[in-house]
């Protein structure tokens, strides 16, 4: 467990966004955190400009990598803005403190999409749809 400070702006426009969002095929476990983190976002103090946030490490491994990440992907249209920078810094504490998450996200959407857009960088357009359409005919 460790406190991070992190910039308020960040936790009510970004992060309490983030623990309010529907997901599927999570663990009972998995949204028992959101709701955690969601307390937590909710105690802070709005009059300063950062607040201290005590973060777990199945907490880091189960959402924060994930939420940070989809900032700092090559796609994402948060490429160059605040929200880039402030969610780099935050993962390289948490990646500091506990190291390189190893929980798997293959079964979240972001880690699909990267997988499609994997096949079209690699194949193109009509090649990728052309595997999916099969893929999807033989099931």
């Amino acid at each position: 467990m460790t406190k991070v400070k992190i910039p308020t702006w960040f936790i009510e426009k970004e992060l309490c966004h983030k623990v309010t969002i529907s997901y599927e095929n999570e663990t009972k476990r998995a949204y028992e955190l959101l709701d955690i983190l969601l307390s937590k976002y909710y105690k802070i103090d709005r009059r300063k400009n950062h607040n201290w946030i005590e973060i777990t490490e199945e907490e880091y491994k189960t959402w924060y990598k994930y939420f940070l990440e989809y900032y700092i992907d090559e796609a994402s249209w948060y490429v160059g803005t605040k929200e880039e920078r402030e969610a780099k810094k935050l993962l390289k504490k948490l990646i500091k403190v506990f190291g390189v998450s190893d929980f798997d996200e293959g079964h979240r959407a972001g880690a699909l999409l990267s997988f499609a857009k994997a096949m079209v960088d690699t194949m193109g357009e009509e090649k990728a749809l052309a595997v999916a359409k099969e893929g999807m005919t033989k099931q």
